[in-house]
Formats: structure tokens, C-alpha cells, sequence
């Protein structure tokens, strides 16, 4: 079998510029970095390997979370012929001499090939290693690229060979080196836009069983997030407290037609402004809006602009509230105690339970960190806590 590079042989040279001026490889890192979720950098992964470096075997470790005692990572990706249970490589972990030759380096490498970590074949084929979890699998030669996270790996990318396929040449090897910083770049990407999933998820499910009713839009007056009771106030305010027994809540939302023109009015409004050169008011003011026929029905609706992402427009944030409405005894949601705060308490409360510190949620709210001080004083007082662990714990 061929095992060369798909490269002109006078480049075909350690530290050339391998990559430049070949169209198909150059459309498959294109496709590489175009790579919106981890499946599809995987299917991108195995094309751009499969066709510039032949191998039996490819695996790729994301988010280790401790590689140094353990090879538990957050997601395993393995071609079909090296699908293995998670007890498979926790016992190949036990006798594998490749991470104490990783983390014996003086500088934290990037690449390595096994022939760098026992360069006698004779010698390997004694290791346990190599006899429980290479030769029956028929995999005789490795190559591993290493994307670290801090003073840690954080990924692998594990390319095996079979005997006839050979060992990695050193043409391959500074193609490998090439890629490295591609690969990493979008490894980088994808587990960052994961994490921030995984916290909007979080934010979302704590959000969904607040006792009171939140939604959030963007600047095209767009739904972005409603919580349950969210969608049940909007279904009494659209249809009447009767009525909106009859609807399914989530399916018949629409947001309130009068929010949506006073959310229109303040979108205006703040261009109208923009374009005077005029300041605009304090984004943490709320607009009050009451529904036209059902006394007792509110919104309070802020333009939340996020000082820390000034890429990003302005969005609005709606609380809706119905004070006719009465909870029957015994039928309060466990954190109902937060129906006894303010709106502004409320999100003062949120800000908390995300982490944000008083000076961070000062700046969401464009509010002064006494301010955001007093009214965590007041919160506390409310709910019976003396600071802010208390608080969190009893908000959770």
C-alpha cells in the first residue's frame, strides 16, 4: 500500500509549507473549520485523513478530564473498526507508557509518533501494551496529536497503522504538524460554543420553573427564550383567564400584541435617538405596560443591552404579571419564595444564581454596586438568608 502523502515529492520535506496551493486539501480544511457541532467535524476529520494520511484506525479523545490518571474524556469519537466500550480504555490506560512519555517532556509537545516513545520494535512488542491492545487488533505503528488545555491535554487525535501500512514517515509527520494548529482551532471552537450550550441549557431550565413569567426577545422583536410560565401568562393575556384553559400553552404562543407594540415603540425610540446623537435612557428602566380590557394584567419590559458583548443588539426582556391571580394553598412551586421580590430583586436574584458578581450585575443592570448592594440586603431579608451562598443554595 502506498503510504505517502498525497504530495509533490520535492515538498514531501520536514517544515515545508504542505498545505498551500493543493485545492483538495485546502477544500477539506475549508470543510473542517466550517464545522458548526462535533459530528460534523468528525465526518470532515475522517475525510481530510482518509485522504492525505492512510491509516486503519482513528480516535479522537475531546475534553479529557484528567489525563493524567484517567482517559474518561468528555466524548470518544472511533472509526468502526475501533469501537471499543468505555472499560476498554480504561484497562488500555492501565499499561498504555504513552502518557507518562507525554507528561515527562520538558515542553509540552504537540505530536508524537510510538517509535518516539520506544524507538526498538523488538523492545515494544514485549510491553503489555502492545500485546493485549495493538497486535490484536493488528495495529503496529501510532501517531498522536495533542491539543492541550492549560497545563493539561485537554484532546488527542490517535491515528493507528497496521504492520504493512508502516511507520510515519517524516514527510507525514510535518503534514501532521501543519494541520495541528487547524485542528486545534476548531476543537477550540466547538467545545467553547458546547460549554455555552451547556450554560444556556442550565440558565433555561432554572428560568423554566421561576414563578413567574419571563421572556426574552431580540432586536427583530423575535421570541428567544419563554419560559412555562411565561407561555401560560401570554396564553391568559391573548385569550382571557377562561379561554386559555382550552390552549395548549406552547402551542398557541404568540407574544401579547400590546407588548410587541411596545416593544416596537421602545426599538423606535432608541433609534430615533441613536440617530440624533442623543443619549439613551438607562436600559435598566422598565416600560409598564397594562392589557387593555383585564385589570390586574401587566408587563414590565427593559432594553437589556449586554455591556460585555458590544457586537451583539440590544434585546428586550418582558415580565408579566396577573396580581388577580391567587396560587392555591399548597400548590406554590418549591422556589415560589421568589414571587415575593421585586422584578428588580428578581433579577438581581438570577444575576446571582449565574455567578456574576455584584459589579458584573451592576453592569447588566447599569445600575451603581451600592445599589445592587442594597437590594441583595433586602433579598436576604426577604428570604430569610444571611448572604449570598445561603441564597444560591436556597434558590437551587
Amino acid at each position: 500500500m502506498d503510504r505517502s502523502l498525497r504530495l509533490p515529492a520535492a515538498r514531501a520535506t520536514r517544515g515545508a509549507k504542505l498545505l498551500a496551493g493543493l485545492p483538495q486539501i485546502e477544500a477539506l480544511l475549508l470543510r473542517l473549520h466550517a464545522s458548526a457541532d462535533i459530528p460534523q467535524f468528525w465526518t470532515a476529520l475522517q475525510a481530510l485523513l482518509k485522504e492525505t494520511t492512510p491509516h486503519d484506525a482513528l480516535i479522537v479523545y475531546l475534553n479529557f478530564l484528567d489525563f493524567a490518571t484517567s482517559w474518561q474524556a468528555a466524548q470518544i469519537l472511533a472509526t468502526p473498526n475501533a469501537q471499543r466500550p468505555t472499560t476498554w480504555f480504561n484497562n488500555r490506560r492501565q499499561v498504555d507508557m504513552t502518557p507518562q512519555f507525554v507528561l515527562s517532556q520538558p515542553r509540552k509537545i504537540k505530536l508524537y509518533r510510538l517509535s518516539d516513545v520506544v524507538p526498538d520494535f523488538g523492545e515494544l512488542q514485549q510491553t503489555a501494551f502492545f500485546k493485549e491492545f495493538l497486535a490484536p487488533n493488528g495495529w503496529h505503528h501510532l501517531a498522536v496529536a495533542l491539543y492541550w488545555r492549560g497545563a493539561q491535554v485537554g484532546s488527542q487525535i490517535a491515528i493507528r497503522r497496521t504492520r504493512e501500512q508502516g511507520d510515519f514517515t517524516e514527510a507525514e509527520v510535518a503534514f501532521l504538524e501543519e494541520l495541528h494548529p487547524h485542528i486545534e482551532t476548531v476543537i477550540n471552537r466547538l467545545l467553547a460554543l458546547e460549554e455555552e450550550r451547556a450554560r444556556r441549557r442550565c440558565l433555561e431550565e432554572f428560568n423554566d420553573h421561576l414563578p413567574f413569567a419571563l421572556m426574552f426577545l431580540n432586536w427583530e422583536l423575535t421570541p428567544l427564550y419563554v419560559n412555562r410560565a411565561g407561555y401560560e401568562q401570554s396564553a391568559r393575556w391573548n385569550f382571557g383567564p377562561d379561554k386559555a384553559r382550552a390552549y395548549q400553552p406552547r402551542a398557541a404562543f404568540y407574544p401579547p400584541p400590546e407588548i410587541f407594540q411596545a416593544c416596537a415603540a421602545l426599538k423606535a425610540g432608541w433609534l430615533a435617538r441613536q440617530a440624533r446623537g442623543e443619549a439613551n435612557p438607562r436600559p435598566g428602566e422598565a416600560l409598564q405596560v397594562k392589557h387593555p380590557k383585564l385589570a390586574g394584567f401587566t408587563a414590565s419590559i427593559r432594553v437589556h443591552v449586554e455591556p460585555h458583548a458590544r457586537t451583539a443588539f440590544p434585546g428586550f426582556i418582558v415580565f408579566l404579571e396577573n396580581q388577580t391571580a391567587a396560587p392555591a394553598p399548597g400548590k406554590l412551586p418549591a422556589n415560589s419564595l421568589l414571587a415575593g421580590l421585586t422584578p428588580a430583586e428578581r433579577e438581581i436574584a438570577c444575576g446571582v444564581c449565574e455567578g456574576l458578581g455584584n459589579d458584573e450585575i451592576a453592569a447588566r443592570l447599569r445600575k451603581s454596586v451600592k445599589t445592587v448592594k442594597g437590594q441583595l440586603t433586602s433579598i436576604y431579608r426577604k428570604l430569610g438568608v444571611t448572604g449570598r451562598g445561603p441564597l444560591l443554595v436556597k434558590l437551587r
